[in-house]
């Protein structure tokens, strides 16, 4: 069955990853990311997880794995390097909960996707478990295609589809201008994009007057 690829809201959410190498790691950087509340559980972890511990962006229980851990989750990642310890935290999981099993995703009810983030852009490639490295391979070509300029010219797009949808009450109006901000023009010049700003912001201070 194909899978249904949604956007998930982590920020302030509890997350708990069972693991402390490689994977658990990578899972960890992406929660920490999404400002997830991120608990670690695990007898040892690796140097970035040490960093995390020692930067306060997350908290380590140095112990094996206990049931109760993920009591008040509201999303579970299993990242050990052990099929047994793996189940024994899907098992422990309730159908409530996100979870992802790293090795069993099939005890899972989300996977992760190879993800390309440019600020607010975000770009999933994923593979439905057919071939991981495929994904991946797809996101680092695409890498090159959406850089970092991408990041800049989202945050004028948020920008200018907040000043819209706030103050342009007319329905043609508003959607004439939200297909005008997407126009390639805007994206390569900078004075383009200060001209239309200066447009918006305009019809900002005539509603508030």
């Amino acid at each position: 069955m194909s899978s249904f690829p949604i956007i998930v809201q982590l920020e302030n959410r509890n997350a708990v990853v069972v693991g402390g190498g490689k994977v658990a790691s990578r899972k960890v950087k992406h929660l920490i990311g999404a400002g997830a509340n991120v608990v670690v559980i695990s007898p040892n972890i690796n140097e970035t997880m040490k960093t995390y511990v020692a930067n306060h962006q997350v908290v380590w229980k140095e112990k094996t794995f206990d049931p109760s851990d993920v009591d008040n989750a509201f999303v579970v990642i299993a990242a050990t390097d052990n099929e047994t310890v793996n189940k024994a935290v899907a098992d422990a999981t309730n159908c409530h909960t996100l979870l992802n099993v790293v090795d069993q995703p099939h005890l899972g009810n989300f996977t992760v996707p190879s993800i390309l983030r440019r600020g607010k852009l975000s770009i999933s490639v994923s593979t439905d478990g057919a071939s991981p490295h495929l994904a991946k391979k797809i996101r680092d070509e695409l890498t090159n295609q959406y850089d970092e300029t991408y990041s800049h010219y989202l945050d004028f797009l948020y920008e200018c589809r907040h000043i819209i949808k706030n103050n342009v009450k007319n329905p043609r109006e508003k959607q004439e201008l939200l297909l005008e901000i997407i126009d390639p023009v805007y994206f390569s010049s900078l004075e383009m994009r200060d001209k239309i700003l200066s447009k918006l912001k305009a019809i900002n201070r005539r509603v508030k007057f």
